[in-house]
């Protein structure tokens, strides 16, 4: 018999073998990609991993302690800044010597207030008595009753001399205005010094309530 033989097959019998090949191929492939890992495997991947997260936390520690160490140094602008202490109850601060940093222990006191304050008083050359507070913008009473058991006041201003001080820096007085500023300064040009508060209480623009909260601030020499 000729060895060819074995190799024929009939057209429905080849069909048959190449099905059975392509089935055979395809479980193969199928095998290769669904096997389980070997334990070794898991085993590197699984250690891979724990490495990566303990570099991760060690990372993490890294920044926490440089963030520290840099909010401690005196050259970084955002360092951390302790929360101030308020002041309790019975505690005062003396308001015409405080500072905004002071001012801020007051309950109810903010950076805002702390600073309008401290402007509003060097304007003034100091505050007299504590309802000038209540000129400060934004005062309202609900604030002023909350914040005046925690205020002592000693009275020290800075008193404006009339007759030597100029224009502009009369007109700068919360309580002088332009009109009043220039009355000053024509009195001065017209009749020389002026004596005393008496003379300014002759002019219509200086009603009695001006003259009344003006007086402490003015000084006739």
């Amino acid at each position: 018999m000729n060895w060819k033989n074995y190799f024929y097959f009939q057209k429905g019998d080849k069909t048959a073998i190449i099905l059975l090949l392509i089935l055979i191929s395809i479980s193969g492939v199928f095998y290769l990609v669904t096997r389980p890992q070997k334990q070794t495997d898991t085993d590197e991947k699984g250690q891979e991993q724990t490495l990566l997260f303990e570099k991760f936390q060690k990372g993490l520690k890294e920044t926490k302690h440089t963030e520290y160490i840099d909010n401690n140094t005196h050259n970084n602008p955002y360092k951390y800044t302790p929360r101030l202490q308020k002041l309790k109850q019975g505690e005062t601060i003396e308001l015409n010597s405080a500072d905004t940093t002071t001012l801020k222990t007051i309950p109810g006191i903010g950076s805002g207030f702390a600073n309008r304050i401290v402007k509003y008083r060097n304007s003034l050359g100091g505050f007299c008595y504590i309802d000038q507070l209540k000129e400060v913008w934004g005062m309202d009473d609900f604030l002023f009753n909350d914040i005046v058991p925690y205020i002592k006041i000693e009275v020290k201003v800075s008193r404006i001399k009339v007759n030597s001080t100029d224009f502009r820096e009369l007109n700068k007085h919360p309580y002088i205005s332009y009109k009043q500023a220039q009355a000053i300064i024509d009195i001065r040009k017209r009749k020389g010094s002026i004596e005393s508060i008496k003379r300014l209480t002759l002019l219509d623009e200086f009603p009695e309530k001006d003259i009344l909260r003006l007086t402490p601030y003015l000084e006739f020499d």
